[in-house]
């Protein structure tokens, strides 16, 4: 069988679902973090399976699910050791994916969830499977070796280091280029660079960079 993209919704803000819909084909999967399941059905679709501790699913929202032919995943002893997008990060891992988009993760009231699932980008790039996570203006990539971006010129680019210090870093197409410098952690030094063209490369020699691509148009 086919390996197959697979999209995974936390119950995060999803301001327009349309953008979300357009981008889901007929051959991929959808996996539902607990109360995430709230846009999936608001797009008029079903997930393939829903993980988490439900703790997120009203009754109503329990019921409308109850219609479709669905996998629930739960495990109740890890309820206070993992996030429900963790559990469902790790299910949607073990149906080895061809590529993991995450959706719903950005924003919200509670800065610490955010930082959580920016966190949890380190468990499908150690498993060797693409994955970003995504919202209507932005894509977040973890890396560690190259990166190819794709954009519109204009487009901000802003490089985070996740470690000490990320080095040997070579940027291409990029308004202000790196020659092999090195990033440290803390600093704003990668912060708001811009695309000169509908492309742009990144090349590291060691540490981890958190990719963060915001469209301006």
């Amino acid at each position: 069988m086919p390996r197959r993209r697979i999209f995974i919704f936390a119950d995060g803000d999803c301001r327009d679902l349309d953008f979300y819909r357009q981008l889901i084909g007929p051959g991929d999967l959808i996996i539902s973090a607990d109360g995430g399941s709230r846009h999936v059905l608001a797009m008029g679709l079903h997930p393939f399976a829903v993980v988490g501790d439900n703790d997120s699913i009203d009754p109503l929202l329990r019921e409308e699910l109850a219609r479709f032919s669905l996998k629930w995943i739960r495990d109740p002893g890890r309820d206070q050791e993992q996030s429900d997008l963790e559990m469902a990060l790790e299910y949607a891992l073990s149906l080895d994916p061809s590529e993991l988009l995450l959706c719903g993760a950005l924003g919200g009231a509670r800065i610490d969830h955010t930082l959580s699932n920016l966190h949890l980008l380190i468990f499908p790039l150690r498993a060797g499977v693409p994955a970003r996570i995504i919202d209507e203006t932005q894509t977040v990539r973890l890396m560690e070796s190259k990166l190819s971006i794709a954009g519109v010129p204009g487009d901000y680019l802003s490089l985070h280091s996740l470690t000490p210090e990320t080095t040997g870093i070579h940027t291409e197409g990029l308004k202000y280029p790196l020659h092999g410098e090195t990033l440290h952690f803390g600093s704003t030094r990668g912060l708001s660079n811009e695309l000169l063209s509908a492309n742009a490369a990144i090349t590291m020699v060691a540490g981890l960079l958190l990719v963060v691509h915001t469209s301006r148009f």
